[in-house]
């Protein structure tokens, strides 16, 4: 017999919704500077896949373990190599064309203020 507690039938949209976890994230690739890194974000972001920015400076001893900036995009250990291969080919269409890739760079910054 259903009751409160022990429903006959549970609805599922009344089920919550669990967050989906990605597992553990792992370096996919490095950026040389923000620009190209927020380019290759933005690649990931349309294919779907979560991305994590860390810029090699952070931390306590950051700036002495890395002068120059430069950012690692870590991505779920499930889906390396799917980024991988879509972020090197996003690499090589934006040093086939500096000139797109600094109006697309342009264009990211207007979205982002826009939002």
């Amino acid at each position: 017999m259903a009751d409160l507690l022990h429903p006959a039938d549970p609805d599922p949209e009344d089920s919550p919704e669990l967050p989906d976890d990605p597992g553990e994230f792992e370096l996919a690739v490095s950026a040389d500077d923000q620009m190209q890194a927020q380019l290759l974000i933005s690649a990931c972001e349309e294919a779907g896949i979560p991305v994590i920015l860390k810029s090699r400076r952070s931390g306590p001893v950051g700036t002495i373990a890395s002068p120059v900036e430069g950012f690692d995009l870590l991505v779920p250990r499930t889906q390396v190599e799917r980024a991988r291969r879509l972020m090197e080919e996003r690499k090589q269409a934006l040093e086939a064309d500096p000139d797109g890739a600094a109006r697309a760079a342009e264009d990211e910054e207007a979205q982002s203020e826009k939002s």
